[in-house]
């Protein structure tokens, strides 16, 4: 196969690349349209969008395509696979792109926005998942940033690319910066053709030495298939999908809280955690920064763009520092301190407007100023940490609808923020500030006493935490240290080994990638 020459490092280097081309496609759309819906030309073509509805519509069209696509994700992403699901959703987005850089009409432009979204949501519900199930334990949680990061580095070149393309006279202006979403469907396309299937998938559907091998590569280079590491991951994973199996329900009786595993409560402490992410406030600035600093702060066309790309450098500066306190600080840390962040800087934008007619150009700074503050905190915490956590939170048999249910809940949400944003700057004014803020502050609360920390752990450990039989409710304690700890704990490192030796005394066989090599674990 072309992958076989790629193991170890340069192995998580091209799927981090795949998958970050793929996250690429929703921070770029965000980065556009927020320019493009201010472009003189895009008006005049689409004279429509004038009216605050129709504004709201243009925009938000493209969550209600990723919602669909995450469905669709969820229906078909087990059967697919990792790599066929990308592939699918990356011919989709790039049929969408097409249609909205070629639109004559108001119709097709939201037809092209809609399809893209189909793909996107696909794409954008499948990444993290392919990310998280592929690279050692150790690295998940910072490789996962760096796919994550793409989003917003993609957000600030579609801001700065919009700002450029501004000077043109001619439709140029909007077309260009569509057409040019194809870009990262090419790359991530190109770069799925040298990375192999998730471990954890092919083992989940029996294609054992397929699976061997593909966890052999990824652990590192130059590993035996029969090398200690390798074998014991196998096992430990072999172990987990065993245990799923025996209690394995229908996905009504999950959704009922009916299985041991604790999938129900998993699945919305995913969706939750999206949820919060869009009501904390981005989506509502992300589409329409540009359209708030010209008809709310009172700035030119020309400083609210150049303004939006400043914005959108450092929130791509800030994202960055997610890679180096995402495993240092763990997720809930970063949740709540986000949370804390996103609330004052709310706030303080809600006086600014507030007192924004007794002088202007005074309080529009202050208030610009808070939003940029609110950009970065976001960046650091909210902006990165729920992707990796949908990705890693659910149980393998139940992570393909985990995570996409997880994305849907984003883009639901973010679709009615995006709806009503304009409407609701336009008619409660500081008022609509205040809202977002009274929701952040909900979220602390709701973090602490309902999010455990996963930063640490393997994907197996999770499955350990949340067995009825460990005793761990749905409610954390003040002091239950073992889920707030960003250490693994000794409890899940017992489970490990617990796994590990039932699968070596079920007499599990594997053969090497050569079929020759036969491994056959004694009765203990």
């Amino acid at each position: 196969m072309v992958w076989g020459n790629l193991e170890g490092y340069a192995l998580e280097v091209t799927l981090t690349a795949a998958n970050s081309a793929g996250q690429a496609w929703y921070g770029y759309d965000q980065g556009i349209i927020s320019g493009i819906l201010i472009s003189s030309t895009f008006i005049e073509a689409f004279p429509q969008t004038k009216v605050t509805d129709i504004q709201g519509i243009t925009a938000s069209c493209f969550s209600l395509g990723n919602l669909v696509g995450c469905l669709l994700a969820a229906i078909f992403g087990d059967w697919l696979g990792r790599k066929n699901t990308l592939r699918c959703g990356a011919a989709i987005s790039g049929l969408g792109a097409i249609l909205q850089a070629a639109a004559v009409n108001f119709p097709m432009l939201i037809i092209g926005r809609i399809i893209n979204g189909f793909g996107n949501g696909i794409v954008s519900s499948t990444v993290g998942v392919y990310q998280a199930e592929s690279v050692r334990g150790e690295r998940r949680g910072k490789l996962s940033v760096i796919v994550v990061l793409h989003n917003v580095i993609f957000y600030m070149i579609g801001s700065w690319l919009t700002l450029g393309t501004s000077f043109s006279s001619s439709s140029l202006q909007w077309r260009l910066p569509l057409g040019l979403q194809l870009v990262p469907c090419f790359a991530m396309t190109f770069f799925l053709q040298w990375v192999p299937e998730s471990p954890r998938w092919l083992l989940l559907h029996d294609r054992i030495d397929e699976g061997h091998e593909s966890l052999r590569r990824y652990l590192g280079k130059g590993l035996r298939p029969d090398d200690e590491n390798v074998m014991h991951q196998l096992m430990s994973i072999r172990g987990a999908i065993q245990i799923e199996r025996e209690s394995q329900l229908s996905f009504m009786e999950v959704l009922r809280g009916h299985d041991r595993s604790g999938s129900f409560r998993r699945l919305l402490l995913g969706c939750g955690g999206q949820f919060m992410q869009q009501f904390g406030g981005i989506n509502a600035l992300n589409y329409y920064f540009p359209t708030i600093l010209e008809k709310n702060l009172g700035m030119s066309n020309l400083m609210s763009r150049i303004l939006t790309g400043c914005n959108a450098t450092s929130y791509a500066i800030s994202t960055a520092m997610a890679f180096w306190l995402i495993e240092s600080a763990g997720r809930r840390s970063l949740m709540l301190h986000g949370a804390s962040l996103q609330f004052i800087a709310y706030v303080l934008v809600a006086i600014s407007v507030a007192l924004l007619p007794t002088n202007e150009q005074a309080w529009g700074g202050v208030a610009v100023t808070f939003l940029f503050f609110y950009y970065a905190a976001f960046g650091c915490t909210w902006g990165m940490v729920p992707w990796v956590y949908q990705a890693e939170i659910n149980s393998l048999g139940m992570r393909t609808k985990g995570a996409a249910a997880a994305t849907a809940t984003n883009w639901l949400a973010g679709f009615v923020c995006t709806q009503f944003t304009p409407t609701g700057i336009k008619n409660i004014g500081y008022g609509f500030y205040i809202i977002f803020a009274c929701f952040n502050l909900a979220f602390i609360v709701i973090v602490y006493f309902l999010y455990p920390e996963t930063a640490g752990r393997t994907l197996e450990d999770l499955n350990s935490y949340f067995d009825i039989d460990s005793g761990n409710g749905w409610f954390i304690a003040i002091g239950d240290k073992e889920a707030k700890s960003r250490q693994r704990p000794l409890a899940a490192i017992e489970a490990e080994e617990a796994r590990v030796a039932a699968a070596t005394s079920a007499k599990i066989v594997d053969s090497g990638k050569d079929g020759n090599t036969h491994i056959e674990q004694a009765d203990v």
